[in-house]
């Protein structure tokens, strides 16, 4: 190239107007891209939420309960209502329970027939909701503790799972294994206030049907009137003023047997789930008495209770229950030892006729404020109180065989479970939208920027 060339090259390039590079190009070119990767992140964050919601919402199958913090399952020694928010048992199931109870402790104005089990391992509080059902009159506890009866169904403690049985009516006990229970088919109703029972029915959880029928007639059969032997093969029910005696092995083509022996009671009571006595060859009954001025808890509570059972006449009787609204045999440790639930009055009970209570159940009975397991043994002075409910857990069905052996462990911090997958899912839309919001607010404030220097400009040339 030679100097001229040079020279006259030199000359084009210095008669070119310089560029004109606006003031805030690079501040622009920073925000754009401070943008962008907000928006980004935004974007990946509400992937990541939605993936998260759609994790914790997936059909998984249900985890087994975790290991036990103590030593030996049994009865807490403190037990506590269920918070409002504690995991049910169909999405956490506690595993075997100690427990389900129930009572103005445990129901309130939004929760109206909440009930909630404890675990025999361990503090883990789930709720039951199985309609309007109370532990105990609609709702039984396996002896074994690993099973709900409750509004027709048969629910699986260990695994949450529900198996329909087909039955129409109410629970009234659980042989000892479990294997078999006894059931007062739906109730028939005749104006003014009648009810009566069809038949009751005792159904084989291993058969999925009905091995015996026992038809009623018009009497009315009600919570805690029966009772199987540990064989599973008679039948005991009370009937009026009667106890009635079938066996299995007496039921014809139709599953139906009348029964062998009916026993007059006078006016005790059929003693509960547990009224078979250790050799299954007879039952025990309860009779209900009134003292002048009773010990415990409300001595103006005159109602008192006495386990009677047949026995030589020279033979010691059991320690009489006083100031009780009801008591309901569980079982027995020998044939001098019994175990059985009372209800503990409060000072609003009121110590009626046995008439006035349609049901004479062993439960609902007006003014009781809670509940004590205790050991009756032939020839003591006063019932050994094994275990207590606090007040206001009124209605109650433990684990029989916890309770006979008085398995009693210490209580632990109250575990209630993951919270809900709702809460979970309303919490993770709450972050996504809150991110939403953000990511929002980032793009609008940047337009803004964008805006502002041609609104500038524009009034600049208006001016």
């Amino acid at each position: 190239m030679t100097d001229r060339l040079t020279a006259a090259l030199r000359g084009l390039a210095d008669g070119v107007p310089a560029a004109a590079v606006p003031a805030d190009l690079f501040d622009t070119a920073r925000r754009r891209h401070r943008g962008r990767r907000a928006a980004a992140a935004g974007a990946l964050a509400v992937l990541v939420l939605v993936l998260s919601v759609g994790y914790a919402l997936r059909p998984v199958a249900l985890p087994a309960p975790a290991a036990s913090r103590v030593d030996a399952p049994g009865l807490p020694s403190r037990l506590v209502a269920p918070r409002p928010l504690t995991a049910s048992v169909d999405g956490s199931p506690p595993g075997p329970a100690a427990a389900l109870f129930g009572g103005p402790a445990v129901r309130s104005d939004w929760h109206e027939t909440r009930m909630a089990v404890v675990a025999a391992g361990a503090d883990r509080y789930r709720r039951l909701d199985a309609g309007p059902a109370s532990p105990g009159f609609d709702a039984l506890l396996s002896p074994d503790g690993r099973h709900v009866w409750a509004g027709g169904r048969l629910l699986d403690l260990t695994t949450g799972e529900h198996t329909g049985v087909g039955v129409q009516g109410h629970p009234l006990a659980f042989a000892p294994d479990g294997r078999r229970l006894a059931y007062a088919a739906e109730d028939t109703f005749t104006a003014p206030n009648t009810y009566a029972t069809p038949y009751v029915g005792l159904y084989d959880r291993e058969r999925g049907a009905d091995v015996l029928r026992v038809p009623v007639g018009t009497a009315w059969v009600p919570p805690g009137r029966a009772a199987v032997t540990p064989d599973g093969g008679t039948l005991a029910i009370q009937v009026r003023d009667e106890v009635w005696l079938t066996r299995v092995a007496d039921a014809g083509a139709d599953g139906t047997a009348a029964p062998y022996l009916k026993l007059p009671v006078g006016g005790g009571r059929l003693a509960g789930p547990g009224a078979w006595l250790p050799d299954g060859q007879s039952v025990a009954v309860v009779s209900r008495t009134t003292c002048g001025r009773c010990p415990g808890p409300e001595p103006t509570y005159r109602r008192s209770w006495r386990l009677v059972v047949p026995t030589r006449l020279t033979a010691a009787s059991f320690p009489t229950v006083n100031s009780a609204t009801f008591m309901q045999v569980l079982g027995w440790r020998s044939a001098d030892e019994a175990v059985a639930l009372v209800g503990v009055p409060g000072p609003d009970a009121v110590n009626r006729p046995d008439e006035h209570d349609i049901a004479s159940s062993p439960y609902h009975e007006p003014g009781t404020t809670a509940v004590q397991v205790v050991l009756l043994r032939r020839g003591a002075a006063a019932p050994e109180v094994l275990w207590r409910t606090p007040d206001g857990v009124t209605e109650l069905s433990v684990a029989a065989d916890l309770a006979v052996e008085g398995a009693v462990r210490k209580a632990g911090e109250p575990d209630f479970g993951p919270p809900p997958s709702w809460l979970v899912a309303l919490g993770l839309a709450g972050v996504t939208l809150l991110v939403g919001a953000g990511a929002g607010l980032v793009r609008t404030r940047r337009r803004r920027r964008r805006a502002r220097p041609a609104g500038e400009v524009a009034s600049a040339s208006g001016g």
